[in-house]
């Protein structure tokens, strides 16, 4: 356990392992990482989310007194590195969220949710198929760039998908933004992993290993082919 977990203790929080959730490399060592609740001086218990959570431990009084996310906290409980803290969070590795990052980055891809649908000029639409259908993009009235998905009907609440962009988005930014929003849930929900054995090779091979761009490497991951020409008989 590092300084973090050492300050809270100061400050009167306890902390409490439930159920084992993964076993993680960290160095030459497995690591056992189980559920984590923090209980208060007041007896109050707090179950941590895996996630980067913003999370404020308050002082004395109710004042201002360690602000942190859950993650940070895991990460300092079980004394991760980078990659096993990657591995825990994500489910993936530091090498998957430095590409995704990058392809996040390319497409301007700056955040995406669920939620109500909201108001916004409309400056261009396009069915992108993949589950979603018709997407409308444009700007909100404060002049940033959305694209979100169409309502089945205006008088129906019903959630939408949206995307936030540094610009206005065309139908390959959103396509792609989309596989990068399927690769990050399929890792993180298990769906699938990062390595797998190749059809055609019977080699392990890295998803990113696969050749061509992201929505190239989707298609032959889905297949379980890492682009060889090799077949073994």
């Amino acid at each position: 356990m590092g300084k973090l977990i050492d300050e809270l203790r100061t400050m009167g929080y306890e902390f409490q392992e439930g159920n084992l959730v993964t076993v993680l490399k960290v160095g030459d060592k497995d690591v056992n990482v189980h559920e984590l609740r923090v209980k208060s001086q007041e007896g109050q218990i707090i179950l941590l989310k895996r996630d980067m959570t913003p999370m404020l431990f308050p002082g004395k009084g109710g004042h201002d007194g360690v602000r942190t996310t859950c993650g940070d906290v895991y990460r300092d409980y079980y004394e991760l590195d980078d990659e096993a803290t990657s591995m825990l969070l994500y489910n993936y590795s530091l090498r998957t969220k430095a590409y995704l990052k990058a392809e996040r980055e390319r497409v301007g891809l700056m955040s995406l949710k669920e939620g109500n649908p909201e108001s916004f000029f409309v400056l261009d639409e396009f069915n992108v198929g993949m589950g979603i259908g018709l997407i409308e993009t444009g700007r909100y009235a404060d002049g940033r760039f959305v694209a979100q998905s169409s309502r089945d009907s205006i008088y129906e609440e019903s959630d939408v998908l949206r995307m936030h962009f540094t610009h206005l988005p065309d139908q390959q930014d959103v396509e792609d933004a989309l596989i990068i929003r399927k690769m990050e849930r399929d890792l993180k929900l298990g769906r699938h992993r990062e390595t797998f054995r190749c059809n055609d090779c019977q080699q392990e091979r890295h998803w990113l290993d696969i050749p061509g761009t992201i929505k190239e490497k989707l298609a032959l991951r889905l297949m379980r082919k890492c682009g060889c020409t090799e077949v073994k008989l």
